[in-house]
């Protein structure tokens, strides 16, 4: 995790971030200008946004957006805990540069050695963490799942998707992961979507990378383009030096 004083350089989709105080009252602001004081949507963004409505400092998750960065401003998405009939509420937005106060990455959201199981989802998580870290990958872990970790609050359920992140790593050992998360996947009756995070920082389904099409579709913070497959599968790390993709994520399992 990096601490204050970040800049939006090199964060990618799916960084969780947090806003300090100020920020979210900024945010906040600029959300409901045209909404009334008393309007029921004003208070559900206070409640996702303001961290002293909950007690709990729901994160910004770094989003794409369509076109070139502008400098010092991060797009970003706030998620609500789905609560019984409401839904879940999403909102999109921006975060200044200078209002972070801390980065968390989808791999330092797994740098512990086990997780919590609350229920299918989660479970299945720790058995996908288990796997990859036997395979020597290096794995982290976004969406729902990833908010219920940094939160402790219950954004999972029972029918919960499970998304992953895995480093780029070699061929052979990516396949043996699929397999793994096939087997998990059938054990659990859940979906899991493991994403491939490249070097060119740009993602890719794991099963799309080991398919068989000619083209598979990437996607950065920015755009979403073709990738020739074979191209891509290229420009993995050696099946023969595994620590050198490991050392590229700092040592994120400890």
């Amino acid at each position: 995790m990096q601490d204050e004083g970040c800049h939006n350089a090199g964060l990618k989709r799916h960084t969780l971030l947090d806003i300090r105080d100020d920020g979210r009252e900024r945010i906040l602001a600029e959300l409901t200008r045209d909404v009334l004081q008393e309007d029921l949507l004003r208070k559900r963004y206070e409640q996702v946004v303001l961290a002293q409505q909950t007690g709990v400092r729901i994160p910004a998750i770094v989003r794409r957006d369509e076109g070139p960065l502008t400098p010092g401003l991060i797009p970003v998405g706030f998620s609500s805990p789905c609560y019984g009939s409401e839904g879940r509420l999403r909102i999109a937005t921006f975060a200044r540069a200078e209002e972070i106060a801390r980065v968390t990455t989808p791999y330092d959201l797994l740098a512990r050695e086990t997780t919590p199981s609350r229920n299918s989802c989660t479970t299945a998580l720790g058995l996908c963490h288990e796997s990859a870290g036997a395979l020597g990958l290096v794995l982290g872990v976004w969406g729902s799942a990833a908010l219920e970790l940094y939160t402790g609050m219950p954004y999972t359920h029972e029918g919960s998707d499970l998304d992953l992140l895995v480093a780029a790593a070699p061929r052979q050992y990516l396949a043996e992961f699929m397999l793994k998360i096939a087997s998990i996947e059938s054990l659990f009756g859940l979906r899991v979507d493991a994403e491939v995070d490249l070097s060119s920082g740009y993602g890719v389904h794991l099963q799309e990378l080991l398919g068989t099409g000619r083209t598979i579709l990437g996607k950065s913070q920015t755009d979403v383009v073709l990738l020739f497959r074979e191209q891509v599968l290229a420009e993995l790390p050696a099946e023969t030096a595994p620590a050198q993709y490991r050392e590229q994520f700092g040592g994120v399992h400890g």
